[in-house]
This record gives C-alpha cells, sequence and structure tokens, in this order.
C-alpha cells in the first residue's frame, strides 16, 4: 500500500451492517509512501484525526494531483430524513423506519426498514429502532447504488459491475 497526501484512505466492511470510512492522508511517515498515515476523517460530521496503520480491509483511493493549476474542491452535503414508528399489541412490538434522501438535482429515494420484537424479548424500544432504521438505511443504500449504476451504463454504455 502507498499513498501521497492528499489520498483517500477507505476503510470498508464486507459486513453490510457496517459502513465505509473515509480519510485524507494529510502526512506520509513511512518510506515511500508506506504506512504509517496521518489522517483526516471526513465521515460522521465531525472531523478527527488519527496515525494510522491500514489493515486488510483499507485500500488507497489516489486523487488525482494537478499541476499547474488550482485544484478546486467541491463539497455537497447530502441530508436523510429519518422516521421511526412503533406498534405494540400486548407483549410483541413492531417498528417500521422510512429514510428519505432528497438530492440537488431533485431526485427522492425512500427506505424502509421493519424490526420485530417477541413477546419474550426485553423492552427495549432503542433496539428496535436501531435495527429498523438500519435495514431503511440499508434499503435506501441499495436504491442510490441502483440510480449510480444506471447513470454509468447511460454515461458510458458499460454496464457497472461492483468489484
Amino acid at each position: 500500500m502507498r499513498a501521497k497526501v492528499g489520498d483517500h484512505l477507505v476503510v470498508e466492511s464486507p459486513n453490510a451492517d457496517t459502513h465505509r470510512r473515509t480519510a485524507v492522508v494529510t502526512e506520509v511517515r513511512g518510506p515511500e509512501g508506506a504506512p504509517p498515515y496521518q489522517v483526516r476523517w471526513t465521515d460522521g460530521g465531525v472531523e478527527h484525526r488519527d496515525l494510522i496503520y491500514p489493515g486488510p480491509d483499507a485500500h488507497i483511493e489516489h486523487i488525482p494531483h494537478a499541476r499547474g493549476a488550482e485544484s478546486m474542491q467541491t463539497m455537497k452535503r447530502w441530508n436523510v430524513d429519518v422516521v421511526v414508528a412503533e406498534e405494540s399489541e400486548g407483549d410483541a412490538a413492531r417498528t417500521w423506519a422510512e429514510v428519505g434522501l432528497m438530492a440537488d438535482d431533485g431526485t427522492a429515494l425512500r427506505g424502509h426498514g421493519m424490526a420485530r420484537k417477541h413477546p419474550v424479548d426485553l423492552d427495549v424500544p432503542e433496539i428496535g429502532e436501531e435495527l429498523a432504521v438500519s435495514r431503511a438505511l440499508s434499503d435506501l443504500s441499495r436504491q442510490l447504488r441502483q440510480v449510480a449504476a444506471e447513470d454509468i451504463n447511460d454515461n458510458t454504455g458499460t454496464p457497472w459491475r461492483p468489484i
């Protein structure tokens, strides 16, 4: 693994319940681009810095560096609305979640998720909420990947295949 300042360190787990984390490499401390890397995490809305020795679930996304010209960085903020509802019937409970994403171009996507509490389980509403929301976000993620795949196909004529 080799990186330059400005490249992105991406950590992805094969587990669908975890998310992709991205950091910007701010300093390379190893020889010839090797780890460790000083990074600035850009996910989660809160910026923090770490010294990282990347594991097997990490890879580097090389960012082209402009020569002789100022580079331009564009930032967009996407907001996801989350609505959670719970229905109890005796000792059983169901929790529904709906998440919505509105893109700059007006495209709206909605993901849905549901969780059920077994009658013998402890009554901990947060668990149902967490499961329902995570499933709704997973549904939204699947839809967003499909939109991206269609855009790739429309713009390149080549069907997108996940690696």
